[in-house]
């Protein structure tokens, strides 16, 4: 009954734990530095992650193809693989680029970067998750990039159009006499959004994200004081109970699993946990260096900026906090 209990499910995980953090991550955004910087953080969202994943995916597609201690597994399996590690997420490295006060231009790339590329991968997995179990061609590549883009882009506005409606309510309304009601709202609205865009087979985490990006930057402005606080630390109290939560979760649930009877070297790979590794160091390495080079070259030719926009001790620092994410 205990284990029944724990068994982790991904309805829960996707309904109610994660929702808080994708929301509060977009309203808890220094606006001013990630729109200055949105270039280099799309650069690296998007091709960056593109890179990770489709590297890893192909790597582990040969090893898997050579069949050293695993079975033979399909391009479109392993590409999906790849889209699980090639999102970022550098708690730690932020954490400390807080206590010691770092140029805010390096803490927003790197900061920006996790942001978008959680949302881009969880896409990019849901993409290749249609073409699952179906033969691979040319034109496969072209649909699925089409499937991405368009998911993507119509999530985003569909998450800015409930931020823009949710600050016309607030603003052409009485709402800020009550300010628990106001309080209320704003986060059913978030929430609302997430659903909508989960109904609509669209993806509900970037629609979720950009909604509350447009909170912030319109909403927030017309609300009431205590209003304004009492999202802020809401939002924020309930990101980090549902990321808590999520650790003791999944560790309460690994060790009440069920007790397996073949040997551990039957399901436990150790050198396909070796190549998975050393793939995604290669691939976090391919990403930042290349494109680093390409956005200092732009900068440079096509805005005639004389200082490089990232200099290599930044691309160190994105190579390695990548790494540490992954």
């Amino acid at each position: 009954m205990i284990r029944e209990m724990l068994t982790f499910k991904h309805t829960l995980f996707f309904n109610l734990l994660l929702p808080p953090i994708i929301l509060n991550s977009g309203y808890e955004l220094k606006q001013d530095n990630f729109f200055r910087n949105f270039g280099s953080i799309l650069t690296f969202a998007f091709l960056g992650t593109f890179i990770s994943a489709v590297g890893v995916g192909v790597l582990v597609f040969i090893y898997s193809y050579l069949g050293i201690d695993t079975d033979k597994l399909p391009l479109i399996e392993c590409l999906t693989f790849g889209s699980t590690l090639s999102a970022t997420d550098p708690v730690t490295i932020l954490a400390i680029f807080n206590q010691y006060k770092v140029d805010p231009k390096l803490y927003t790339v790197i900061f920006g970067e996790s942001l978008l590329n959680d949302a881009v991968s969880i896409v990019m997995y849901e993409t290749l998750s249609r073409f699952d179990g179906t033969d691979v061609y040319i034109h496969s590549i072209f649909h699925g990039i089409g499937i991405f883009l368009l998911s993507f882009s119509v999530s985003m506005a569909l998450g800015v159009a409930f931020g823009l409606a949710t600050s016309l309510m607030l603003k052409h309304s009485y709402l800020h006499l009550y300010p628990s009601i106001e309080s209320c709202l704003v986060a059913l609205c978030a929430y609302t959004c997430y659903f909508f865009s989960n109904g609509l087979s669209m993806s509900g985490i970037v629609s979720l994200l950009f909604c509350g990006i447009t909170l912030k930057h319109y909403a927030y402005h017309t609300m009431s004081r205590r209003t304004q606080r009492a999202t802020k630390y809401i939002f924020s109290t309930l990101a980090q109970l549902s990321e808590n939560f999520i650790f003791v979760y999944l560790g309460m649930s690994l060790f009440t699993s069920a007790p397996v009877s073949e040997p551990v070297f039957s399901y436990v790979k150790p050198v396909f946990i070796i190549i998975t590794t050393i793939a995604v160091v290669f691939t976090r390495y391919a990403a930042v260096f290349p494109l680093s080079e390409a956005i200092n070259l732009f900068q440079k030719h096509v805005r005639g900026q004389r200082n490089e926009e990232l200099p290599h001790s930044y691309q160190m620092m994105l190579f390695w906090a990548g790494l540490r994410a992954q």
